[in-house]
């Protein structure tokens, strides 16, 4: 769970797993190029006057950086907007109004590892600026060079740093503020059951102790956020159920519509995937919408762990404190995944198929107290869906992310059942995070080699039409 050789960091749940907290659709994609503008803009003296991006052509952004809104997101951050308040669609408009320039460039000369590296250089009527900056995931972002000076601004804490003799300071742009050397009470999911048998813990009481350590917070405010977050989610769900959502893409928003046909047709029986698949889809259609919506642990993602509560919740007759201590549940699991980053460059096992893992410990904690059930339940859930390429078409996050968002209910439901049951995953938690990095570096490193396909499906065009509607 370290972040960087040397300066310990520690995934906190609701700063990197259970977040961000953001217009849609996409945290690495939208929210990581936000954070790299907002913090060139907190360094640059002066206000900007021109940002230049320079990218990969075989780089993860040549195939979504205008459809999953890349291009925004810079632009925002640069101009000091609100990525909550502010309308993404008018930020060329904005930029149009500040008098402010800008370039996206592809190229071959600029490294295509790692897969979200941009050369960005912000210029005012003072200065000029370089930095190399790195969307790491999940809203994850480094700038290591500045100016041709070897640095590591993460905008975790605020800090100085020292630009042409001089200190500038640069924000902190995540909403809780880890504390400085702060040391988790445990570090690996083994170091988790111990933890919770040692202690008498049920895994959302481990999970409250986790954050506690880090943030400093009680776990009566632990709790309180976590109420939050669930029900900004389940917002974002009933938003995507009602009539009127629109975005550009592949396909059109189909959840209100699905809905009125299920009154009426003969299904196969499903379970709590037959509900809870629908408000999956739901959240992904209104994250694609640009609604705001809580990255769980992605925007691709999203629609996976909420939708898995609510549902089974309903069923099964739960409190909203029970659904309060299932989400501290997935989340805890989710901080074992943090040397992923949590990145499509991965592949979809480390956003859909993290989610699912996170999910089935959610679930099923609502059927048993017992930590090693729930740990192999969320062991299952990311076997299942091991191996699974990131592939959306011409870089929308639509097809097929919306189908596997939505299926992933029903998985997390029997992973979550079978894990109870006691099906022996033959592998620990943590063992599964050294397949997902291993199998994702392979589906990454061989996607970029294979750059005849890749640039013949997917392009950079901010002009394309391709399913655009009206």
């Amino acid at each position: 769970m370290v972040m960087d050789p040397g300066k310990a960091y520690y995934a906190s749940i609701f700063n990197d797993v259970l977040a961000p907290v953001t217009q849609g659709p996409s945290s690495s994609n939208t929210v990581g190029p936000f954070r790299i503008g907002t913090i060139a803009r907190s360094i640059l003296k002066g206000e900007p006057k021109k940002i230049k991006v320079k990218m990969s052509t075989k780089g993860g952004y040549f195939a979504t950086f205008y459809n999953m809104e890349s291009d925004k997101g810079f632009l925002s951050g640069i101009l000091g907007r609100d990525l909550i308040k502010d309308d993404l669609a008018l930020v060329y408009d904005a930029a149009k109004e500040a008098g402010l320039e800008y370039e996206f460039k592809f190229r071959d000369d600029v490294p295509p590892i790692p897969t979200e590296l941009a050369v960005v250089t912000v210029t005012s009527d003072q200065e000029e600026l370089n930095m190399r900056c790195v969307s790491l995931g999940g809203g994850e972002i480094l700038i290591n060079e500045l100016d041709g000076k070897t640095c590591r601004l993460k905008g975790v804490f605020e800090e100085e740093i020292e630009v042409r003799g001089e200190k500038r300071k640069v924000p902190s742009v995540y909403p809780f503020k880890p504390m400085p050397g702060a040391e988790p009470c445990f570090r690996t999911s083994e170091e988790m059951l111990k933890y919770a048998k040692e202690n008498g813990k049920e895994l959302w009481e481990a999970a409250i102790d986790y954050e506690k350590s880090l943030t400093g917070q009680s776990a009566e405010e632990i709790m309180d956020i976590a109420g939050s977050t669930l029900e900004l989610a389940y917002r974002a769900i009933g938003r995507g159920h009602e009539e009127g959502v629109t975005f550009e893409g592949m396909t059109v928003a189909k959840a209100p519509e699905i809905r009125e046909k299920m009154k009426d047709m003969t299904l196969i029986p499903t379970g709590i995937g037959e509900e809870g698949g629908l408000d999956a889809l739901a959240m992904v259609e209104y994250s694609n919408a640009h609604g705001i919506i809580v990255c769980m642990p992605t925007g691709g993602a999203s629609g996976v762990i909420p939708a898995a509560i609510k549902s089974a919740a309903k069923q099964l007759e739960k409190t909203r404190e029970d659904e309060i201590k299932a989400l501290l549940t997935a989340g805890l699991m989710g901080v074992f995944y943090y040397p992923t980053h949590y990145h499509g460059a991965l592949g979809c096992q480390a956003e859909v198929g993290i989610a699912v893992s996170q999910a089935s410990a959610a679930l099923a904690s609502f059927i048993t107290k017992d930590p090693e059930a729930i740990e192999r339940a969320a062991v299952l859930g990311i076997q299942y869906l091991l191996g699974q390429v990131c592939d959306p078409i011409e870089g929308y996050p639509q097809v097929p992310c919306f189908i596997r968002n939505i299926a992933s209910v029903s998985v997390a439901a029997a992973c979550a059942n079978y894990g109870v049951l006691g099906l022996d995953t033959a592998v620990s938690l943590d063992e599964m995070v050294g397949a997902v990095l291993r199998v994702g570096e392979a589906l990454r490193d061989r996607r970029i080699n294979d750059l005849g396909t890749f640039a013949c499906r997917y392009k950079a065009n901010p002009e394309s039409t391709l399913g655009k509607k009206g």
